[in-house]
């Protein structure tokens, strides 16, 4: 059972390396947190794609003050709006991005960064 674990693991960060944005993996449980190692390179990346490259919080002028131009801004930002971030970002019903008709991010890629963080925003 341990060696299936081990396995598991292995593989889930393994291909956590290797995603692109949209195939960041699942976490199987929330405790599942504590075996994915997602640093703020892959999470700010991501968030360059869906908001800030989109023009929707790329500093002066970014609805609500959520400005995410750089990743000290973004990880002030959501030490400082946790629970606006869970709703609008990470949460079940998360509708971000949501201006010019993209699509919400995927689950997967939800549950990495709320993944990130859940265990504080590691670099």
């Amino acid at each position: 059972m341990q060696r299936l674990l081990n396995n598991l693991i292995f593989l889930s960060v393994c291909g956590l390396a290797a995603c692109t944005s949209e195939q960041a993996p699942e976490p199987a449980t929330p405790s599942a947190c504590a075996s994915v190692d997602i640093k703020s390179a892959r999470v700010y990346t991501i968030v360059q794609e869906n908001c800030t490259n989109r023009s929707c919080h790329p500093g002066g002028g970014a609805p609500l003050g959520a400005d995410f131009s750089t990743l000290a801004k973004l990880k002030s930002y959501i030490t400082a709006n946790g629970t606006a971030w869970t709703m609008r970002v990470t949460g079940p019903n998360a509708d971000m991005p949501q201006s010019q008709s993209f699509p919400p991010l995927s689950r997967a890629v939800r549950d990495s960064i709320a993944c990130w963080v859940s265990n504080g925003m590691p670099d």
